[in-house]
């Protein structure tokens, strides 16, 4: 593999608090040297030498909640597919869910992904493993072999763990392996049937809802658990101001809690269901307009850790339904830049902010080797123009799937190169490399 010169380019790592003009060298799948604010010449023999042209370079983003559907369901998604979606949305690493089929409650699973992970993807691709063996909310996993074998964290996907006696020795058990759990921010008894939120417009549309209380007691009840046994814990997709709440009063107690939205939460709301829009049903389900608005400022005043694309790939057939029996889920690696990025641009916030919403804090939640440029680290990195301005459409989707709620939504931010470990694999053709 020829070494990579990056010159000409705006470096931004928040890791080592850099936002400036410079150069990186890859040499042997790592960062080799890191040169700012210099013009050095390289020989052309011995680099395969690329001119940025001011635009933005930064560490690769990291999608710490995404289903693969692999094993089992490849007719909705496969690992080549994912992962030529998630290049291509500047998404150097993965981190997929266990509800698959069969479930990744073992070993053998892990494994199992491990494997084909390594034959199919260029993207890097970690497995998390389920808390509960069968997602089933009773007998826990073996922690300690799981994480010897490479899962990365333990989650039971899109539900909770609803027994409090099994989540908190989950708690205990994950703290002696030093693991992170994951939870679905839903307290089943008060979610259960329900298909969108509770309010004025389901029961306009005769759809039985989802109150926002299901995800404050859940994420009340799990905060206590989590405090009373020092254990680590991360709450996917938070969608209302009352967790919101919560959980900024925990993490002052000093409680080891983080959480995550994604961008339908605060893109999309419970108005863009009307007409029974399938494409738009989520777990947990869209709220209304000042949920949606909380969570926008949540993430601009850094109470939101980080944002997932919570790529949740379906074929047709299970989305065209009636809307109680379709799917919850959308695609999310095309649109997990453009989106984010145009918050932050109309809220006028650093390019940094991006970074640690992408990148950084994914990074460090799960303890990952990435999320930073610093020498002898992985060379996976990704080049933005960031100033271009785009417009969403199922056409740009790389995903097998096509349930993609945002058609003609206007972004910013256009992915022109993606390198894994010193290795380009994407780059946009209007991206001249000589």
């Amino acid at each position: 593999m020829k070494n990579i010169v990056l010159k000409n380019a705006i470096i931004v790592d928040p890791s080592q608090k850099i936002n400036s003009k410079g150069s990186i060298v890859i040499k042997d799948k790592i960062i080799f040297d890191l040169i700012l604010n210099k013009d050095i010449s390289f020989d052309k023999n011995n680099y395969n030498i690329i001119d940025c042209k001011n635009l933005m370079l930064c560490p690769g983003f990291v999608d710490i909640k995404c289903h693969l559907r692999v094993p089992g369901e490849e007719h909705k998604e496969n690992l080549s597919y994912a992962s030529q979606s998630a290049a291509s949305a500047g998404i150097t690493s993965l981190v997929c869910m266990p509800n698959t089929d069969p479930i990744i409650d073992n070993v053998s699973m892990v494994e199992l992904v491990q494997r084909k992970v390594r034959k199919e993807s260029d993207v890097k691709i970690f497995s998390t493993a389920s808390i509960t063996k069968q997602l089933k909310g009773k007998e826990l996993t073996e922690f300690g072999l799981l994480k010897e074998a490479g899962a990365v964290g333990f989650t039971d996907a899109i539900k909770a763990v609803d027994d409090a006696t099994v989540m908190m020795r989950a708690l205990k058990y994950a703290s002696a392996f030093d693991m992170l759990l994951m939870q679905h921010p839903e307290e089943k008894s008060l979610s259960q049937y329900g298909s969108m939120n509770s309010g004025a417009l389901s029961t306009k549309l005769g759809i039985k809802g989802i109150p926002e209380e299901a995800e404050v007691i859940q994420v009340d009840r799990d905060l206590r658990l989590a405090e009373m046994t020092n254990g680590r814990i991360h709450f996917f997709n938070i969608t209302t101001s009352l967790a919101l709440n919560s959980i900024t009063i925990a993490k002052k107690r000093g409680v080891k809690v983080t959480c995550s939205t994604s961008p339908h939460y605060f893109n999309l709301c419970e108005e863009d269901i009307k007409k029974w829009r399938t494409y738009a049903k989520v777990s947990p389900p869209l709220r209304n307009i000042k949920n949606m608005n909380a969570i926008k400022t949540a993430i601009l005043n850094n109470k939101i850790d980080c944002i997932t694309s919570d790529h949740s790939p379906h074929d047709t057939d299970s989305k065209r339904l009636p809307f109680e029996q379709a799917s919850s889920g959308v695609i999310g690696f095309e649109s997990l830049l453009p989106l984010t990025l145009k918050l932050i641009n109309d809220k006028k916030l650093s390019n940094k902010k991006l970074v640690e919403l992408l990148s950084l804090h994914p990074s460090k939640i799960l303890k990952l080797n990435s999320g930073t440029l610093k020498k002898r680290r992985p060379a996976d990195i990704v080049l933005i123009d960031i100033n271009k301005k785009i417009k969403l459409s199922s056409s740009l989707i790389k995903s097998k799937s096509n349930n993609f709620p945002y058609e003609n939504i206007s972004g910013q931010g256009k992915i022109m190169l993606t390198i894994v470990d010193g290795k380009i694999v994407f780059n946009d053709r209007s991206f001249n490399i000589k």
